[in-house]
């Protein structure tokens, strides 16, 4: 597994010992919500932990950014065990892959910046973990709530892959996901290749090598919801390439536009259903969607054209 990490950031030295549990965090930008993500983890009732937040947008020098260092200092002057490093590679998967080299623990928890864990989402984990003998991952619900009620809110609590998942899949995503420093070494990491989807793409590695996806239902982390356009469209521009980068080469640009096509069609008649009461709201959520519909297919025509996947 191959990675570009800076020098440590901000941040105390580690204690002798290695806590048991590391949480890595990627973050780019977004130093607001890597404040709410910390306040969280401060609650935790399991406390054998540390955390390793990876600066994906690092200073000139490879350390953390000043924004994400200020926040970072500010909890590990209150004893947290946090510290930062900073990824020059661009993705977020490059980033976990980052935080992975150096961290010294016997178990990987990753979480995003823009998660709020509950406060036993680590016990759980690690419960759910100890309890089964061929586990590979634990993971639990992502409970996606509304960050206002405006369309776009709405629109992503209606459709959100995050609102589904659930003990029934054959992945789990990065937003609450915990496993071993050794399986993930043995199985090289994440494919920082891919800008999205490489979650799912290591869940179906680890079940390949023998090892249980488990869901603890208790171990929960709360997600909000995206509340403008931009951001939206901003996250279905990166998932397109992602699904670029896992297609077979072979017809491309056809199979991710039929697939574009065929969802976008599928929510528009689940919108036009809507009955008198949610008229008015499904007009706004369907504008949302044909914005979404209309991003996606110049984003896949652009990536044919010889563009880079967003980041």
């Amino acid at each position: 597994m191959t990675v570009a990490a800076g020098p440590v950031g901000t941040g105390p030295a580690d204690d002798a010992r290695a806590a048991r549990l590391s949480v890595i965090i990627p973050v780019y930008r977004m130093a607001a919500d890597l404040r709410q993500c910390l306040a969280c983890l401060v609650q935790q009732t399991y406390r054998d932990f540390q955390i390793l937040v990876v600066d994906n947008e690092p200073a000139e020098d490879g350390n953390v950014g000043e924004a994400i260092g200020a926040v970072i200092a500010e909890f590990a002057s209150s004893g947290l065990r946090v510290r930062g490093i900073g990824c020059r590679q661009p993705g977020s998967y490059h980033a976990r892959n980052a935080g992975l080299l150096l961290s010294q623990s016997e178990l990987i928890a990753f979480t995003d910046a823009d998660c709020q864990p509950l406060p036993e989402w680590l016990e759980a984990s690690v419960e759910a973990w100890d309890a089964h003998r061929h586990a590979g991952v634990v993971s639990g619900p992502v409970a996606l709530f509304p960050a206002d009620q405006g369309a776009v809110s709405l629109y992503e609590m209606r459709f959100s892959y995050l609102g589904m998942v659930n003990g029934s899949g054959d992945s789990f995503v990065t937003a609450n996901w915990l496993t071993t420093r050794d399986i993930l070494t043995e199985l090289g990491g994440f494919d920082a290749s891919l800008r999205s989807g490489a979650d799912g793409d290591l869940s179906r590695r680890v079940k390949a090598a023998g090892y249980s996806l488990i869901y603890a239902p208790k171990a929960v982390v709360r997600h909000p919801t995206r509340s403008t356009l931009e951001e939206l469209l901003r996250k279905h521009r990166r998932t397109i390439g992602g699904a670029w980068s896992r297609t077979p080469s072979g017809l491309k640009p056809l199979r991710l536009l039929r697939h574009v096509l065929r969802r976008g069609w599928s929510r528009y008649r689940d919108l036009r259903k809507a009955g008198s009461e949610e008229k008015k709201l499904a007009t706004g959520l369907l504008k949302v969607q044909r914005a979404i519909t209309a991003a996606e297919i110049r984003e896949t025509i652009r990536l044919s054209c010889g563009g880079e996947p967003e980041r």
